[in-house]
């Protein structure tokens, strides 16, 4: 095409048809029109979704990750056997035969201890908050899919309409 073209016809190269050629003056109002319907737009609904997904679904699983390690800094463990034994063997044995004693007459169903209860508690409040950010962890998940789909078949029928 040649600029003494513009606002008259010219056949299409490759199908033969009479295409209109815009004047020189109309071609930006053309060219936001061609962009406009020419492809998917750098940010819409399925790329945000991708986005938030992902960024919910990581965050929440990091959380989860560290959610036990996090607390056991803030309550105590209970003492190892090696810790045990070795407090045992420091003892005076008038103490550790009063401490057998009390152990014996309060038997297996013993009430915890302060402490215990506390780490008792604590393991089943992060039992329940880890398996919730597991769950939200999933909806980050099903997001980013959702948007990953919302995407596919936005440039699926944009290019069946450009065809």
């Amino acid at each position: 095409m040649t600029a003494g073209q513009a606002g008259g016809q010219a056949s299409c190269p490759e199908c033969g048809r009479a295409i209109d050629v815009p004047r020189l003056r109309d071609l930006a109002a053309y060219a936001v029109e061609a962009a406009a319907a020419s492809g998917s737009p750098r940010s819409g609904l399925g790329r945000g979704l991708i986005v938030a997904g992902s960024a919910l679904g990581v965050a929440a699983a990091v959380l989860a990750l560290v959610l036990v390690p996090l607390g056991g800094l803030f309550f105590p463990q209970p003492p190892t056997m090696a810790e045990i034994r070795a407090a045992v063997a420091a003892a005076p044995l008038p103490q550790v035969y009063e401490g057998w004693q009390v152990m014996t007459r309060s038997g297996v169903g013993r009430a915890p201890s302060p402490e215990e209860h506390r780490l008792q508690q604590f393991a089943g409040k992060a039992a329940t908050v880890g398996r919730l950010l597991w769950g939200v962890s999933g909806i980050g998940l099903v997001m980013a899919l959702a948007g990953a789909a919302l995407t596919a078949s936005g440039r699926s029928a944009g290019g069946e309409a450009r065809r």
